[in-house]
């Protein structure tokens, strides 16, 4: 009998791309998403696209019960639904924090709870959450979502302890960046320009300016790429917790495995503003 999983965060980006990674594997997909009316493609018999916002306690459990329904079970949950955030954080309005923690961490909480009583019943699941480089190393000008996403991985890390008492595995995947993030655009996009404290405008400007310069060729990872590491994730039976994707999220590690004093002049020559 074929897999299911449930995939948050389906329209676009690594979502979209795991979507069909899955469905190459042969399993059979739930693709979640907002609004199900933006997904586009072919129909496929293994293939349920359902309304979910992570944001939504009923709608959580509304998109977890179409895919039961659907399919009889979920044996794979992957949280993959996530927003960016590029901001100064003394100009960035509460209710923007608060949505950012509310997509990146409580959403998966979320999902997480609605689908644990089905992984009970059926003797055990798996469950992937994919995080990002900002959890090794916190970017600048992404606190908040840097805190958000190392939320996540600090409550992955330490849940899997718990769930592993009733057969349910837990992985992360954490991504560096991809060719199409953009994380002022995102910004912008979803919640207009925070505003810009005087003192910080030429260093939002310089920081800004980097993610526009190109990359080595195949240093940063593809939707593909991380697809790929998910369904990996998906079906390890090592015991490995943690698929870093991407050059940049591998040089981060490295830096972060120096010894203090080397890391604190790694991270400053990074990120610091110039004085």
């Amino acid at each position: 009998m074929s897999q299911t999983v449930l995939v948050t965060g389906s329209s676009s980006g690594f979502g979209r791309a795991a979507v069909h990674r899955f469905l190459d594997q042969g399993w059979n997909v739930v693709a979640t998403l907002r609004d199900p009316s933006r997904w586009t493609g072919a129909p496929d018999g293994r293939l349920l696209v359902t309304a979910l916002d992570v944001r939504d306690t009923a709608s959580v459990l509304a998109g977890v019960a179409a895919a039961v329904e659907r399919f009889g079970r979920i044996d794979c949950v992957v949280n993959n639904a996530g927003v960016g955030l590029f901001a100064v954080f003394e100009g960035t309005p509460e209710r923007i924090i608060e949505d950012v923690v509310d997509t990146n961490l409580y959403g998966p909480m979320r999902v997480i709870r609605a689908v644990l009583p089905h992984f009970h019943r059926q003797g055990g699941g798996r469950i992937v959450n994919v995080t990002s480089s900002n959890v090794t190393v916190p970017s600048t000008l992404m606190a908040a979502y840097s805190a958000s996403k190392g939320g996540l991985h600090g409550f992955s890390e330490a849940i899997s302890y718990e769930l592993s008492l009733r057969n349910v595995e837990v992985k992360v995947v954490e991504p560096g960046l991809s060719p199409g993030t953009n994380f002022v655009g995102q910004t912008t996009a979803r919640f207009g320009s925070s505003e810009v404290p005087a003192p910080y405008a030429a260093y939002v400007q310089e920081r800004a300016a980097t993610f526009d310069a190109p990359p080595p060729p195949g240093y940063f990872a593809t939707d593909d790429d991380v697809a790929a590491a998910i369904h990996e994730a998906a079906v390890d039976e090592t015991g490995r917790f943690r698929w870093r994707v991407g050059a940049d999220a591998l040089d981060f590690a490295r830096a972060r495995q120096a010894s203090d004093e080397d890391y604190d002049a790694w991270r400053r020559s990074h990120f610091a503003p110039a004085r």
